[in-house]
């Protein structure tokens, strides 16, 4: 329960940054801000390469020091990945944004720390040792957000992107430095140091390999038109769009933690037992909740929208008929997540794999077409056509699923 709740604080900080800096920048500083978040989620999550699933599966509730051994090594995989995905990403960041150098190494520095601070609750979610780790990261996010509320009240023309990456930076570096020294402390020393037990860079890559296909396919498919709007799209509609996709992001995050991990358990634990129909039940008991849960915060955004008239949408640009539609992708998607869960719970990892491939490829070329062809509006229609389409293809796997074996128990 506390890791959940570390977890909360911690994405709830993060979100109020993110979604706060991409409304309190110019507009096309926002649209620039939006897509290195957009690329430093994709470059933290190259660095992990999923490694964190084998250690997870392979060492949960072994002796303290083959735990921290596994993260040992695992930082080295990570060291690895860090010299090579990072040309890269700078790569990215100056052809879609032009970047100066100084502002390039500043988002590297930024996509690391992230990815060592996600690992560390990854770690601590099956390690209580860690959970020292976790409180640095929501330190590290008030801490920006204090520096930035700071800088916007001395002057609020002032704030500009180099600002907010300079803080950013700031923080994740002594963040960082401090979880190294805690990390040193809290490890436990192998009790032999005789033997070199030391697991090869390609064993760890290969025992990976699969769980990064699964994850990157996953990614690419919630964030590929992210990257699409920012090839096509000037910057200011770049920002339109960042303005919007990330409110709604943040309502996404919320679902996954609040409601599909929730009864993540639950499900895990009656697949072993029960029929196909009584892990559907649960699905869609929790499904009514977020349909509850959402359609309160649209109903509480109309209010707000009908209360200040057009004063609020013209001072940030926002366009309500927008987050209506990313709303209706985002619910469509996490019913799709909810039908995933439950084959994750009867091992058809593969099956996922190929289902999101295939709305993935199929849709791609309807996202590039229809924003290239209507900007934004052709965006959002793609959204909800692939989140439709990955709904469609889950179920229908959960159908025959039922009809080849009704009763799981058997």
């Amino acid at each position: 329960m506390l890791v959940v709740l570390l977890k909360f604080a911690e994405v709830g900080t993060r979100a109020i940054f993110v979604v706060g800096t991409s409304y309190l920048l110019p507009l096309d500083q926002a649209g620039q801000f939006g897509l290195i978040v957009t690329l430093q989620g994709l470059a933290s999550f190259a660095f992990g390469y999923e490694r964190h699933t084998d250690i997870q599966r392979r060492v949960v509730g072994a002796e303290p020091w083959a735990f921290d051994r596994a993260v040992g090594q695992a930082l080295r995989l990570f060291a690895a990945n860090y010299l090579v995905v990072s040309p890269i990403y700078a790569a990215l960041l100056l052809i879609l944004m032009g970047l100066s150098p100084w502002l390039i190494c500043l988002a590297i520095v930024v996509a690391v720390a992230e990815q060592l601070m996600n690992q560390a609750y990854l770690m601590a979610m099956v390690n209580p040792r860690y959970r020292p780790l976790m409180g640095l990261a929501v330190m590290k996010n008030t801490a920006i957000l204090a520096v930035l509320a700071w800088l916007m009240l001395a002057d609020p023309a002032r704030l500009g992107l180099g600002d907010v990456l300079v803080t950013w930076a700031a923080a994740s570096v002594g963040t960082v430095g401090v979880a190294a020294l805690i990390w040193i402390r809290l490890r436990h020393p192998h009790p032999d140091p005789g033997p070199c037990m030391r697991e090869s860079l390609s064993a760890q890559y290969r025992a990976s390999w699969h769980h990064f296909l699964l994850g990157l396919v996953a990614i690419l498919a919630l964030q590929i038109d992210r990257l699409v709007i920012g090839a096509v799209m000037p910057l200011d509609q770049v920002g339109v769009y960042f303005r919007h996709i990330l409110m709604v992001s943040m309502i996404y995050q919320v679902f996954n933690i609040a409601f599909l991990n929730r009864v993540l358990p639950s499900v895990f634990a009656l697949a072993k037992r029960a029929p196909l129909s009584d892990l559907q039940a649960i699905a869609q008991r929790e499904y009514l909740r977020v349909l509850v849960f959402v359609g309160a915060l649209a109903l509480a955004g109309l209010a707000l929208h009908l209360m200040t008239g057009d004063a609020l949408a013209d001072r940030f640009s926002l366009v309500p008929a927008y987050f209506a539609g990313l709303l209706v992708m985002s619910c469509v998607r996490m019913r799709a997540d909810f039908n995933g869960l439950i084959l994750n719970a009867l091992h058809k990892e593969a099956a996922i794999f190929r289902l999101q491939l295939i709305s993935f490829t199929l849709n791609f070329p309807v996202l590039v077409g229809l924003t290239w062809a209507l900007g934004i509006p052709g965006t959002i229609a793609s959204g909800i056509t692939g989140a439709a389409l990955y709904l469609a293809l889950t179920r229908r796997t959960l159908i025959r699923q039922d009809r080849e074996s009704p009763a799981l128990a058997t």
